[in-house]
This record gives structure tokens, C-alpha cells and sequence, in this order.
């Protein structure tokens, strides 16, 4: 998945209200890329409750949501949330940290929206006191991993499953 420059001019901004149908919208298009990528794990919500569930992520002051418009279009949006500290009595550094959670229309795809969104991501969230960002995904997202690993990014950890009856 390599990152074009794309064809349109591209605005990173901040999300306004008018937005929120277009998020609704890309929030359901990546529910639907997930499902098909992981259909054990991932599952298809119902609209109105990933509407209800957006409702409430932008309601969290922790939260920014950015989003890319092109040619007057919602394309791309990422959410920056500044993570709580770990707790004073955790192993894991206290190093302020972001997670990342970015999702980009279907055709807009590997048109360079992603790695303006990443872009603008990374500087809100060092804006807001981050030294670190965390993304969470899918190794069944094979493609992401590569964007992700383009933009300096390298796998930490694991997250192991195992179903049980």
C-alpha cells in the first residue's frame, strides 16, 4: 500500500458537527473492512449504535477527532485519545502516550490520505503532551502493517486469542 499523492486537494481539520454523518459513515466502512479481514473476531453493529458509540468518543475531552476532506468530501478521519498514565504502581514508563485509530474510505485508499491524517495525528498529539503513540490492529491487516512500518512504526507486543467454551 504505497501512499500517492492524491489527486484532490486534501484538508486535514479538525471534525465539527456537520461532520458527523461522514464519520457515522467511515466508522461503518471500517467496521466492514474489519469483518471482512476477521470475521471471528470483528462483527457488523447495527448503524444507529455505531452513531450512539461515536456520539460518546467525541464527547470525551481526552479525544481529537481530525478529519481529511477532498473535493468537499469527508475521506479519512483519525481519532487522537491521550491515554491515561499507568498507574503509579504499573511496570510500564509513565511516557505520556497517544492511540491512534484512523480509517480512510475505500477508494480513497493508497491516495496519501492516510500519511496526512498519520501526520497531523502525530503533531496533535505532541501538541497535547504525548512522547509515544500506540495503534492498535488486526494481524489479519496485512496492508496497514505495511503503511504503518512505511511511517517508522514497528510492531510492540501481542495480543494472543483463544476461544473457550
Amino acid at each position: 500500500m504505497t501512499d500517492r499523492p492524491p489527486s484532490a486537494e486534501v484538508v486535514v481539520r479538525p471534525a465539527i458537527e456537520a461532520d458527523f454523518q461522514a464519520l457515522v459513515a467511515l466508522d461503518w466502512s471500517s467496521a466492514v473492512h474489519h469483518v471482512g479481514l476477521d470475521p471471528e473476531f470483528y462483527r457488523l453493529p447495527d448503524r444507529a449504535d455505531v452513531a450512539a458509540f461515536l456520539r460518546r468518543r467525541l464527547a470525551d475531552p481526552a479525544r481529537e477527532v481530525l478529519v481529511a476532506v477532498a473535493d468537499g468530501e469527508v475521506v479519512g478521519m483519525v481519532d487522537v485519545t491521550i491515554a491515561e498514565p499507568p498507574d503509579r504502581g504499573s511496570i510500564v514508563r509513565p511516557i505520556p502516550t497517544a492511540d491512534l485509530g484512523i480509517s480512510v474510505l475505500d477508494g480513497w485508499r493508497g491516495r496519501g490520505i492516510g500519511g496526512l491524517l498519520m501526520t497531523a495525528a502525530e503533531e496533535s498529539a505532541r501538541r497535547r503532551g504525548a512522547r509515544q503513540v500506540v495503534l492498535d490492529m488486526s494481524s489479519a491487516n496485512a496492508g496497514a502493517l505495511r503503511f504503518y512500518e512505511s511511517l517508522g512504526y514497528a510492531p510492540h507486543g501481542l495480543l494472543l486469542r483463544r476461544r473457550i467454551a
